[in-house]
């Protein structure tokens, strides 16, 4: 997937996936924090796979992975399932912001290298000073929207995201895309939806992550959001089909998503987990950086809820917090999980650099796995680059010793 992500283990995930498969080749392998999968993908061919992570989006990407049918969802049939339908919808929403898409299209669309950017910036500030959620011209209410999600015309990326993260004409793009993949056999919708997390990351006018959006201030910045607006999102959701992982397997059937904060799903599952030869690999936050800030837009468009959303950068309300990247509440984290992942009877590995947040609270990783496990050791430890995407002042990337603990009763 072409989803950025904090703290990614793709470097990394080989050399998990070896150390697992060499100490427990006929176990299955859950995948706790699973982010956009990467050590998922390397174990999946050699172990059954149970993936896990609170946020929609992610469970998202594992399912069109892992677990649901690959070959059916394919750009070709992408075009025959998806394509009246969305046009029927954008068609409606088209109408809609006529006014404000001649604007966008003479602001910022074809080549805009010469022109005065003034007025742009202008409009733009205007588009801004709407609060989203914003009701859209002919359109129903947001509060109707928000008791029935399901009205037509879908409209949320236009009403939220629209002049933000995303150009009008692309937002309008998104909702439709979005209402056509509901009415596409249920079958590929996963791999849909992948499709489009995958699209709107690449079509975001955002430093790589959607904490906040970029405004044009400036001519760079207006000639950079405005390569970006052209962008299609559509063309990309269809690229993104054909390009997107198809893993080979061990145990399709079997492999499992789950969506639960860590430390729920092991409480939750501890008996079934308990009864099977299992290894759990955990790779937790390990900053102040919370997740659900950094990808609330890629969560709402799965979702697709019109969210209560607040300040500048429209973060959903209800969005999750982890105390993994709370100094104050991180050791408790650390402790709680531990105790349960210990529970499950399960071999436990590890990833946590050396200068992550618990290490910062006074507290060492080793020292809280031993309080829970008979056998506690360091199973490998690399040097890596870890991009902050904005999240830690400075440099775009830092460089982190990364532990890989071994821990079993």
């Amino acid at each position: 997937m072409a989803v950025r992500y904090m703290g990614s283990k793709k470097a990394l995930a080989p050399e998990i996936s070896e150390l697992i498969s060499e100490r427990h080749p006929n176990s299955a392998v859950l995948d706790v924090f699973a982010g956009m999968c990467a050590v998922g993908t390397e174990v999946v061919g050699r172990h059954k796979l149970y993936t896990n992570d609170v946020h929609a989006y992610a469970a998202t990407i594992a399912s069109a992975l892992f677990t649901g049918p690959i070959n059916g969802a394919t750009s070709i049939t992408a075009r025959a399932e998806l394509l009246r339908h969305f046009n029927k919808n954008k068609r409606v929403l088209e109408d809609s912001a006529n006014g404000r898409l001649q604007k966008e299209d003479q602001y910022f669309r074809g080549d805009s290298s010469s022109a005065n950017f003034r007025p742009a910036i202008e409009f733009n500030d205007r588009e801004l000073q709407r609060p989203p959620a914003r009701k859209l011209p002919n359109l129903p209410t947001i509060a109707k929207y928000k008791e029935t999600p399901k009205t037509f015309p879908y409209c949320l990326a236009t009403s939220y995201f629209s002049s933000a993260y995303f150009g009008i004409r692309q937002a309008i793009e998104i909702d439709s895309i979005r209402y056509a993949i509901d009415q596409a056999p249920k079958k590929n919708r996963e791999r849909y939806l992948a499709a489009l997390v995958d699209a709107a990351s690449h079509c975001a006018a955002a430093p790589g992550h959607f904490a906040q959006f970029l405004i044009p201030r400036d001519r760079k910045t207006f000639d950079y959001i405005a390569r970006i607006r052209n962008r299609s999102v559509l063309e990309r959701f269809f690229l993104a089909l054909d390009i997107m992982p198809k893993p080979k397997c061990h145990s399709r059937s079997s492999n499992r998503v789950f969506q639960y904060e860590a430390v729920e799903l092991l409480q939750a599952k501890s008996k079934k987990f308990s009864n099977e030869d299992l290894v759990i690999y955990a790779d937790p936050p390990y900053s102040r950086a919370q997740y659900s800030r950094y990808y609330h837009v890629l969560e709402t468009l799965v979702l697709y809820d019109y969210p209560a959303c607040r300040s500048k950068g429209r973060y959903r309300e209800d969005r999750f917090h982890t105390d993994f990247s709370r100094v104050s509440r991180v050791v408790d984290a650390m402790d709680e999980f531990s105790a349960a992942a210990s529970k499950t009877g399960a071999a436990l590995y590890l990833s946590y650099p050396q200068n992550g947040l618990l290490t910062k609270a006074g507290a060492d990783v080793r020292e809280i796995l031993r309080q829970h496990y008979k056998s506690v050791s360091t199973a490998t430890r690399r040097n890596l680059q870890h991009s902050t995407m904005g999240g830690a002042p400075g440099s775009a990337a830092q460089s982190v010793w990364e532990d890989i603990f071994y821990a079993t009763n």
